[in-house]
């Protein structure tokens, strides 16, 4: 709040007081030499001014309303220039603050304009230069620059109609005070009997920025796994800064998240056929056009033994222009291609008349759960994710891309968090597939570490009893944590009920483990019964190295530079919670900014942005919070992924949320 008030005390020294009172001293000195006497505003203004003034106004609103309507490109170019930057200065400078700027900034462009420079040009040359000053060195705001010199026709002629000066000051102050009134409302009419009620209305947000009332449900695929509980929703609060309102990646205004779920089959794999446990999630800037208004993005490579599409364009370019997928390995090909198709559909002159597109798709690979081969994600599935895409809360654990990872040994998928940072909120969302179980840290705990060895303890009490033909005493009531099955809690020859996640039978024998280096060429056969009873507890099979996507939005108003410094520390994120990058493990962080969006088609070379300085203590807070709401964000998967079971029998086992909590309040020694 601090930085806030300080930048809203400089915005009103140099915009308010210092800007007008040269404008207006250049503005005496021009009268001056023009008429040979001074602008004279030193007296009150007259009826005939006033008026003069009112009509003016009005008159400079309706040309500004009236153009707007007249073409769809003009509104557009008044919003970008004129009502988002006015928006901008709102929320910075409130009320007060900025009614104060608008007027004296007002007199001080009348005294230059009208008071100086038109006696001495004339009033059409004045005006344009009147217009000019409103950004005319941009090619991209001429549109703004036509309708500014209309404007300043008007106050012009104000002044030649009445001879006095305040009669443009009061027009211009009263034109930009309505319209600092009407930022971000609309002027609502209604009677009452023969009196009109005007009432200034809250706009509802830009219909690219709001999800569509008539959108393609998510539900078309839903998940069967509800999500359990996040981390911070059982009292496990991670790091310093405060979270969004939903302490998900959607808290960034204007992105949305879509999923598209297939589970289907069980039991043996039959490879092209099944079983299934996979799934697409879209993640989209904003709700417009991404090609045409494409996002500042920057990439960080942690590991790159990986699959994505699209990574290269955007860390040599610094523009993001589709929607992100997130998808199993080997689909990600069929995922780009209906991307394409997508794209295509929304800008027919791709490859044609302008450049082709650039489709991003991450992945990760869940083949220990999913028939992989299969590239069981369809074109509708990829479609229903992208349109089905809401403003959040964004549902996680087993859903979408994360239906059959695997992560540090247990159940993984989708999380997200998200941090707010002054003014400004990022959010994070991460596909988690990686990492060996021992290596698992919660808030520094080594709780991985502490299961493995409970679990190996298990197995070794098992493997004595078998060979004495004796019952565990530990399985007579074996423990299970927020209902969930410990790995190595059932004896081999006993008959096993469902798991809670489906209705597939567990095989023991197939309890996720740590994620190996090496993926196995086909899974062991397992023993029949008596033999498993002879010889003890078989090794569970190894899933396949993990890889993690992770991607990071802001509405920060930073550039594609920044935005891979941002991307860097998520890395850190990762590496709170135990990802050491395995070789085997594709690390990849993705990062854009839904600020300072970049135009496919422009005239002009030059393009003019507001950035955070590097060394703004706001910057340092986004470090801050990229490293923290990934760390959180993964706890997030863990936390909400139910167990399920995949092919062949293999089991993510859900994390034992109530054992991991206890031991991080109070570690055991």
């Amino acid at each position: 709040m601090t930085v806030q008030r300080a930048a809203r005390w400089r915005l009103l020294l140099i915009v308010g007081i210092l800007a007008p009172a040269a404008m207006g001293a250049v503005g005496l000195l021009l009268g001056r030499l023009a008429t040979g006497r001074f602008p004279d505003l030193l007296h009150l203004p007259s009826g005939r001014a006033t008026l003069a003034g009112l009509a003016a106004a009005g008159l400079s609103l309706g040309v500004v309303s009236l153009a707007a309507r007249l073409s769809d490109r003009l509104e557009e170019a008044l919003r970008r220039t004129g009502t988002r930057a006015g928006e901008e200065a709102l929320r910075l400078a409130g009320y007060p603050v900025m009614l104060t700027l608008v007027t004296t900034s007002a007199l001080g462009e009348e005294m230059l304009f009208r008071g100086g420079l038109q006696p001495l040009v004339g009033l059409l040359p004045a005006a344009f230069l009147f217009g000019f000053s409103h950004g005319g060195w941009q090619r991209e705001n001429w549109a703004y620059v036509a309708v500014a010199t209309l404007s300043g026709t008007i106050f012009g002629s104000a002044y030649i109609l009445t001879g006095d000066l305040w009669a443009p000051v009061i027009g211009h102050a009263i034109h930009n005070c309505l319209s600092t009134l009407l930022l971000g409302r609309r002027v609502e009419v209604s009677w009452r009997g023969r009196l009109p009620v005007i009432r200034l209305v809250p706009e509802e947000p830009e219909v690219e920025d709001r999800p569509r009332e008539k959108e393609v449900p998510a539900a078309m695929f839903p998940s069967p796994y509800p999500p359990r509980p996040t981390a911070r929703e059982l009292g496990l609060v991670t790091g310093r800064l405060e979270p969004g309102p939903n302490n998900d990646i959607c808290d960034v205004p204007g992105v949305r998240v879509g999923h598209a779920t297939r589970v289907e089959g069980e039991g043996p794999l039959v490879p092209g056929q099944g079983p299934i446990r996979t799934g697409v999630t879209a993640i989209l800037p904003h709700g417009g056009n991404l090609f045409q208004q494409k996002v500042p993005a920057g990439v960080f490579v942690l590991n790159g033994f990986g699959k994505a599409v699209g990574l290269a364009q955007v860390a040599e370019l610094g523009t993001l222009e589709t929607p992100i997928l997130l998808t199993n390995t080997l689909s990600v090909f069929q995922a780009a291609n209906e991307l394409v198709s997508y794209m295509l559909e929304q800008n027919p002159e791709i490859g044609i008349t302008t450049s082709t597109v650039n489709p991003l798709v991450g992945e990760c690979n869940d083949g220990f759960l999913n028939d992989v081969q299969g590239r069981h994600v369809t074109a509708a599935m990829v479609r229903a994710a992208i349109e089905g895409a809401s403003g959040g809360p964004v549902q996680q654990g087993a859903v979408g891309a994360g239906t059959g990872m695997v992560c540090f040994g247990f159940k993984g998928g989708i999380g997200s968090a998200s941090r707010r940072v002054d003014r400004y909120v990022l959010g994070t969302l991460v596909a988690a597939n990686f990492g060996r179980r021992p290596d698992l840290l919660v808030h520094g705990v080594p709780v991985g570490q502490w299961l493995e060895e409970e679990e190996r303890a298990r197995r070794e009490q098992e493997e004595d009893a078998g060979q004495r033909g004796e019952r565990p005493a530990d399985e007579a009531a074996p423990e299970a944590p927020v209902g969930e099955p410990l790995p190595g809690a059932l004896r081999p020859d006993e008959p096993v009920g469902e798991s809670p996640a489906g209705s597939a039978q567990v095989d023991e024998s197939a309890v996720a483990p740590p994620a190996g280096e090496a993926e196995p060429d086909q899974a062991a056969p397992e023993p029949p019964p008596e033999e498993e009873a002879r010889s003890g507890q078989s090794e569970p099979p190894e899933p396949p190295p993990g890889s993690v996507m992770v991607i990071i939005a802001t509405n920060a108003p930073v550039d594609a530079r920044q935005l891979t410094r941002l991307a860097k520390r998520g890395a850190m994120g990762l590496a709170r919670v135990g990802s050491s990058a395995a070789n085997g493990s594709g690390d990849f962080v993705l990062a854009f900014s839904t600020a300072n969006r970049v135009s496919h088609r422009s005239d002009y070379p030059l393009r003019a942005t507001t950035l955070l300085r590097d060394d703004s203590p706001v910057m340092n807070d986004l470090f801050r919070a990229a490293v923290e709401s990934v760390e959180e964000a993964v706890l997030n998967a863990l936390f909400t992924a139910q167990t399920v079971v995949g092919r062949d029998g293999h089991v993510a086992p859900a994390l034992p949320v109530e054992k991991v909590l206890a031991w991080v309040r109070s570690p055991r020694p």
